[in-house]
């Protein structure tokens, strides 16, 4: 909630709906064996987070505002896993068949991370895959940077390749149809303005919106960057 850009933006009407809700349901839709877990802060002004992940029966836990990577572990001391599926709160169109394939892939390799295999900006924006060791093992070897203490997952992704016998790769490619260059964050007033327009043609009141039908649209609305 305490957002610079966009202040309470989690608690924003998208669709009629606050964003969080969007965010939970999507999560929802993850072939995961685990539960959805809201990870958010202790501070008091996101205490309205964990309320409405408890209308969703959502679990929730809170840590230390500036340790975003904290959070996450202190969820997987709650909720032991070998896998985490990372989510961002401000990313309403992550793609939960393409997580829920990230997911199989992690196990079908018993890969640490699943990534790409090259830096082609794609529309499968706002969540990857990674294990639970490659969150200890980043937190172990650089506690201080910034890649693993506010990105969570970013330091393991960009240096698994570094660390063969600690991280395990596995690549992915992207589908042709989403490599496009397009933010679909919500991370300021006019981010919000645009993505309440695609939702006011494609959200039916309770389903998520498909990320291949929100690309179609974008093509057709001439929507960019």
């Amino acid at each position: 909630m305490g957002s610079t850009r966009l202040p309470g933006k989690m608690m924003e009407d998208l669709a009629g709906r606050p964003l969080i809700w969007h965010i939970l349901q999507r999560a929802k839709q993850i072939n995961a064996d685990g539960p959805v877990i809201l990870a958010t802060t202790d501070l008091p002004g996101d205490a309205v987070l964990a309320e409405e992940a408890a209308h969703l029966q959502v679990p929730c836990v809170r840590g230390r505002e500036q340790d975003v990577l904290g959070r996450f572990l202190l969820a997987l001391k709650q909720h032991p896993a070998r896998w985490i599926v990372r989510v961002c709160g401000d990313s309403p169109l992550f793609d939960p068949d393409f997580l829920s394939h990230c997911l199989a892939v992690a196990r079908q390799f018993g890969a640490d991370v699943v990534k790409f295999g090259d830096d082609r900006p794609t529309l499968y924006q706002g969540g990857e895959v990674v294990s639970a060791h490659a969150l200890h093992f980043s937190r172990h070897q650089v506690p201080d940077d910034p890649l693993s203490f506010e990105h969570v997952t970013a330091w393991a992704m960009r240096n698994a390749e570094q660390w063969p016998d600690d991280l395990k790769t596995a690549i992915i490619n992207p589908d042709p149809q989403l490599v496009r260059d397009i933010k679909l964050s919500v991370d300021t007033p006019e981010d919000l303005t645009r993505l309440r327009r695609l939702y006011s043609d494609l959200f039916d009141g309770e389903n998520i919106v498909d990320l291949r039908a929100a690309a179609n649209w974008l093509a057709e609305s001439g929507w960019r960057d």
